[in-house]
C-alpha cells in the first residue's frame, strides 16, 4: 500500500471530487468534515493508512524532532495534505495548559476530526490583531472543547490556541490553501525544489506571500503577558525545538504512532511481523512492533512541560487575564 493505491479508496476519491467541484475552499472544508469523521472511524481504512506510512520509505527515514507533532500521512498533492496528528498529555493529567504559543496557519484552512482520546480545548481569536506600544490585543472569538465541536475548522491568518488534552488524543486533518493559485503546483515540481529557499525569500522581498500562497517572512506567535500579548519570532520560538533530535525522539514519535494503533484497535498482526522483519525498518520501530505484536500495553506518551517563552509555560487563565476577561 503506497499513497497512489490509497487515492483510489473511495473516501480519498470522495474529498477528490470535493475539491475539484467546490472553487470556494470553505465550502469545502464544510462539506468534507463528515468524511474526515468516517475515515477516523473505519478501522480497516486506518489500517491501510498504517501500511502506506510503514511501506513509504520516506516516512522510515525521516528526522523526527520535538518541532512535529507524531503523524501519519493519509494522502497529498498541490491543492491538499491529509494527516493525522497525535496529542500526547500533560504528565499529571491537568487541563488548560498551553501546549504551545498562539499562532495561525498563514494562507492555510484546517479541518480537523477528532478520532481518539479526550481531544483538546482551544481558543480562536478574531483576525483583527491590535498591537499597541510593543503589546499585543487578541480577543476570543470561540472556545469549545472537541468534546463540544469534534469537527471543527480553522480559517486561514485565524490565530488559535490548544491547549494540553486530558488523555493522548488523535485527530484526523484537512489542510488546504484559501484559494487555489496558478503557483500551487510548483510546491510539487522536483526541479524548482533545489531553488526553493532563494525563490521563497525572493517572493518575501518583494512583499509577494499572499499571492504566491506562501508565509510572510517573520512571522510572529504570540504568548499571554499580564493585561495583553507578547510577540515572539515563530523562527525563535522554535529553535530548541527544531535542534531536538536523537534517538530518544525517534523513540517517542513512534511510541506515540504505536500507542494510536493499539487505542484504535487496528494492529494487522501478520503486517506489522513483517514490518519488524524487514531489514530496511529502523531499530527504534522494533520495540513498539514487538509490543504490538504481542498485545503488550503500549505506556501513554507525554507532552514536554515547559515551552521557548519566558515564563516557560502558560494557562488557559492567563490567556483570559491577557484578552480582557474577567476572572473574580
Amino acid at each position: 500500500m503506497n499513497q497512489e493505491q490509497l487515492s483510489q479508496h473511495h473516501y480519498i476519491q470522495q474529498i477528490l471530487e470535493l475539491n475539484r467541484t467546490h472553487e470556494n475552499r470553505n465550502l469545502l472544508h464544510e462539506k468534507a468534515g463528515p468524511l474526515l469523521q468516517q475515515m477516523g472511524s473505519d478501522a480497516e481504512f486506518l489500517k491501510q493508512v498504517v501500511r502506506r506510512n510503514f511501506n513509504d520509505e520516506g516516512y522510515l527515514k525521516q528526522t523526527w524532532s520535538q518541532y512535529n507533532i507524531p503523524f501519519l500521512y493519509i494522502y497529498e498533492n498541490e491543492d491538499m495534505v491529509m494527516k493525522i496528528h497525535f496529542f500526547a498529555s500533560h504528565p499529571t493529567h491537568v487541563k488548560g495548559i498551553a501546549a504551545h504559543c498562539i499562532h495561525h496557519h498563514n494562507n492555510y484552512i484546517l479541518t480537523t476530526a477528532a478520532i481518539l482520546g479526550s481531544g483538546y480545548e482551544t481558543m480562536l481569536f478574531d483576525k483583527n490583531i491590535q498591537v499597541e506600544g510593543g503589546k499585543t490585543k487578541l480577543r476570543v472569538s470561540k472556545h469549545f472543547t472537541q468534546q463540544q465541536y469534534p469537527v471543527h475548522t480553522i480559517d486561514s491568518w485565524e490565530p488559535h490556541i490548544v491547549y494540553l488534552p486530558e488523555t493522548y488524543s488523535a485527530t484526523l486533518q484537512l489542510w488546504t490553501p484559501d484559494k487555489k493559485r496558478a503557483t500551487d503546483s510548483l510546491r510539487h515540481n522536483p526541479l524548482l525544489k533545489a531553488f526553493k529557499t532563494p525563490l521563497r525569500k525572493a517572493i518575501q522581498l518583494l512583499g509577494m506571500e499572499k499571492q504566491f500562497g506562501i508565509s510572510v517572512a517573520n512571522t510572529v506567535q504570540w504568548y499571554p503577558d499580564g493585561d495583553a500579548f507578547t510577540g515572539i519570532d515563530e523562527n525563535e520560538y522554535f529553535a530548541p525545538t527544531r535542534s531536538a533530535v536523537g534517538p530518544e525522539i525517534d523513540s517517542y514519535s513512534i511510541q506515540a504512532v504505536c500507542r494510536f494503533i493499539q487505542e484504535k484497535g487496528i494492529a494487522d498482526i501478520q503486517y506489522l511481523q513483517e514490518v519488524l522483519n524487514r531489514p530496511q525498518t529502523p531499530s527504534y520501530y522494533k520495540p513498539w512492533l514487538q509490543k504490538l505484536i504481542q498485545g503488550e500495553d503500549i505506556p501513554e506518551t507525554f507532552a514536554k512541560t515547559e515551552i521557548n517563552i519566558p515564563m516557560k509555560s502558560y494557562t488557559r487563565e492567563d490567556v483570559m487575564r491577557a484578552a480582557g476577561y474577567s476572572l473574580s
